[in-house]
C-alpha cells in the first residue's frame, strides 16, 4: 500500500531566485506530507535549461532537508549556500518530527537517529544514546524502542512503520522505463486536457482497490507531461492507466505545479486515500 508522486527536474523553472525556489519547495513538501505521500520521484525531463541545471539537486536537497527531523538537520546537512533560506521553510510536523519537549521514550516508539561517534547515536533526546552496532554518520537510520529500561533499540525501514512517517526522495533518470516496470501500480497522469476526475472515479477506484499502489505523475511549470515527452508520447500513453484533470474550468490561465499537487492529491485523498496511504493523525 503506497502512494508515490513524480515531478520533473524542471519543477523550479518558473522561480527567479533561491528564495523563491526555497519557498516553492516548502509548499510542495507540505502537500506531500499532508496527503501522506511515501516517495517523491524527481524525473529527468530532457527540458532543463543550462541556467537551471542545478535545480534538481536543490529540489532534492531541500525536500530531504524538510523530511529530516529538526534535531538531526545540523548533523545531516552541513552549512551550505543552498540552505540560505531554509529558515523560511514551514515545519512538516509529521509523526517523524517530535516536538522539542518530547524527551521521553515509550516502548514501540520510532525515531530517526544518526551515529555521532562509535557506539553513540543521536535520536533527539537531551543526551546521546549508547548503541554498539555501527550505523551511518550521514544518512539517518530508523530505530524502534523495544525496551525502555534498560534501553533496547532495533533498526527498521520506513515502510515497516505502520503510520505515516514522511516521504523518501529519489531521482529517476527514465520515467517511462519506471512506468513500464511498475507492476501492480495504478499509474495516473495529471493533465488539463484529460477527462475530469468525476468521469473516471468509479473505474479508478476499482483499479486501485486491486493494486493498492498509486503513482501520480505531474508535469512542469511550462510543459505538461505529454509535452515533456512529445517524442515518446506513444510509449508514455501506453504506460499510463488514467489521465485526469483535477481542476476543470480553471479560473486562471495556468495552474502552478504546487497548486496542481495540492488539488490533485486532495481529490485523490478523498476518493482513494484509505486504499493507498497509511494512517495519519486524524
Amino acid at each position: 500500500m503506497t502512494l508515490s508522486v513524480a515531478i520533473p527536474d524542471t519543477s523550479l523553472a518558473d522561480c527567479s531566485g533561491l528564495r523563491e525556489k526555497t519557498l516553492k519547495v516548502g509548499t510542495i513538501a507540505r502537500a506531500l506530507a499532508v496527503f501522506r505521500v511515501d516517495t517523491v520521484y524527481i524525473y529527468t525531463s530532457g527540458w532543463l535549461e543550462d541556467s537551471d541545471r542545478r535545480d534538481p539537486i536543490l529540489l532534492m536537497r531541500l525536500l530531504q532537508y524538510m523530511d529530516t527531523p529538526q534535531y538531526l538537520r545540523k548533523r545531516v546537512f552541513p552549512h551550505s549556500p543552498s540552505l540560505r533560506y531554509a529558515g523560511m521553510l514551514p515545519p512538516l510536523r509529521t509523526r517523524s518530527h517530535p516536538l522539542n519537549e518530547d524527551n521521553t521514550l515509550e516502548v514501540g516508539e520510532v525515531r530517526w537517529g544518526i551515529q555521532v561517534r562509535p557506539g553513540k547515536i543521536d535520536i533527539g533526546l537531551n543526551e546521546l544514546i549508547r548503541y554498539p552496532p555501527t550505523v551511518s554518520e550521514k544518512v539517518p537510520t530508523l530505530f524502534r524502542v523495544e525496551e525502555v529500561s534498560p534501553l533496547h533499540l532495533s533498526e527498521l525501514e520506513r515502510e515497516d512503520v505502520e503510520r505515516y512517517w514522511g516521504f523518501a526522495v529519489e531521482q529517476l533518470q527514465d520515467l517511462i522505463r519506471h512506468l513500464k516496470d511498475s507492476i501492480g501500480v495504478t499509474r495516473i497522469a495529471m493533465s488539463r486536457n484529460a477527462p475530469v476526475y468525476s468521469h473516471l472515479e468509479a473505474g479508478l477506484k476499482s483499479t486501485v482497490s486491486a493494486t493498492g499502489n498509486v503513482l501520480v505523475v505531474f508535469g512542469g511549470p511550462h510543459k505538461g507531461v505529454s509535452e515533456l515527452f512529445e517524442s515518446e508520447k506513444s510509449s508514455l500513453k501506453n504506460n499510463i492507466d488514467f489521465w485526469v484533470n483535477v481542476v476543470p474550468n480553471q479560473g486562471t490561465s495556468s495552474v502552478r505545479l504546487e497548486e496542481a499537487i495540492f488539488a490533485g492529491l486532495a481529490l485523490l485523498n478523498n476518493s482513494i486515500g484509505p486504499l493507498v496511504a497509511r494512517s495519519g493523525f486524524y
